[in-house]
């Protein structure tokens, strides 16, 4: 009796112990570097913008709300949509909106440049609603287009219910998302230069206003170039930021956190402590040779067309895989992609890019074989046409 009951106790600590394990494997990095990092924050995400590499995260793919962060796709959209220079009119749906406020009146006119200032330095939900009716012709069409963008950037776990954040049942986004509609908003020149603006006076409308970046980030350290502030009771305290450090640029995703900005100065100084850019590859570098069927010449040389720079840290072992076709049939032109080099970082593939041609190869003509037995004939030598070409 007491050794079957020994054994079941042994058996019961043994299931305890491999759950145990597994749980600590399972939330694996998340967990350590939360550990390390002390994060309080319901979400976060790290990513490298140039690759889209995510380098430390927790919980990144919970959907959660996202408060005033989604007046960065309120901005894309009309960046993209609308006209800079075109005056928008603000109606009283605009400026009886609650919350935080670019403190816009009724029937004001101002042009959309200056309300995109409004929008993403105050985070003026007034601004919001009158940038949505002017681009969507209403703020339901415009919400869509907001959806719709989200699909086309690749951010499947969002969903916009309005243009401004207030709290909304089906508002949400998650922090990967969330950093992925940064890491294209931030190819938007104008959205680019307005979210790193600390303070600007705006000259139209019915007065006067000078306004403040919310983004205290900007203020504190000069790394930091933007993005967004946001709060509601639901959301709780969230910052999307993004820094840039000798061509290496950051971008953090903080939902949910007790302290939004000094949660965010932490992810991003990780960043900067630990990886580094490292050129792997320059632009133009020989990596393959393909065979030509019917070229001519024989082999196309393969290059990449573009730098490879990647965020590493010291400990990551990296490996370069080449994939080209054994062969391929003439004509090939300068830049046709032949196949891509893949770059695995402890095993795991994080970053591929394509391998070109280098010049154009035409197809090998009738004149061009007869060309080849003249010059047999005459020289007497079967390899004179490799040497002329």
């Amino acid at each position: 009796m007491f050794e079957n009951r020994t054994k079941i106790a042994l058996v019961i600590f043994l299931i305890y112990a491999l759950l145990v394990v597994f749980i600590l494997n399972s939330t694996g990095v998340a967990r350590a570097e939360e550990t390390s990092l002390r994060l309080n924050a319901r979400a976060y995400l790290l990513m490298d913008a140039v690759t889209g590499r995510i380098l430390i995260e927790k919980n990144s793919q919970m959907r959660l709300p996202m408060a005033s962060t989604t007046k960065i796709m309120t901005a894309v959209v009309a960046l993209e949509k609308g006209d800079l220079s075109s005056k928008v009119t603000v109606s009283r749906r605009a400026a009886s909106i609650g919350g935080s406020s670019f403190h816009l009146r009724v029937d004001e006119t101002m042009s959309l440049e200056n309300m995109l200032y409004g929008l993403l330095l105050s985070s003026g939900n007034d601004a919001a609603i009158a940038i949505a009716e002017h681009i969507g012709g209403d703020v339901e069409t415009f919400v869509e287009m907001m959806n719709q963008k989200a699909k086309e950037i690749g951010a499947e776990n969002t969903s916009f219910k309005n243009p401004h954040g207030l709290d909304e049942p089906g508002h949400f986004t998650t922090a990967r998302d969330l950093a992925l509609i940064t890491r294209y908003a931030l190819n938007i020149p104008k959205f680019k230069e307005i979210v790193s603006t600390k303070d600007i006076v705006i000259n139209e409308g019915k007065c006067p206003r000078h306004i403040y970046n919310t983004n205290r980030l900007l203020r504190i350290s000069d790394k930091i170039d933007g993005v967004k502030t946001g709060y509601t009771g639901k959301a709780g305290k969230c910052l999307v930021a993004t820094a840039q450090k000798n061509g290496f640029r950051l971008i953090s995703v903080v939902l949910g956190a007790q302290d939004h900005f000094s949660t965010s100065l932490k992810l991003i100084n990780y960043g900067f402590d630990n990886y580094e850019l490292k050129k792997l590859a320059s632009k133009d570098s020989v990596f393959a040779a393909v065979p030509v069927k019917g070229g001519i010449v024989e082999k196309v040389v393969a290059v990449t067309g573009e730098d490879v720079v990647l965020a590493l840290s010291e400990k990551e072992k990296v490996q370069i895989n080449i994939s080209v076709p054994l062969f391929i049939q003439a004509p090939v032109y300068k830049g046709q992609v032949l196949g891509e080099i893949q770059i695995y970082v402890d095993s795991k593939l994080i970053y591929s890019t394509p391998l070109v041609s280098i010049f154009d190869i035409r197809k090998k003509s009738i004149f061009d074989n007869f060309y080849k037995m003249i010059k047999m004939w005459v020289l007497g030598e079967s390899d004179v046409y490799k040497k002329i070409y």
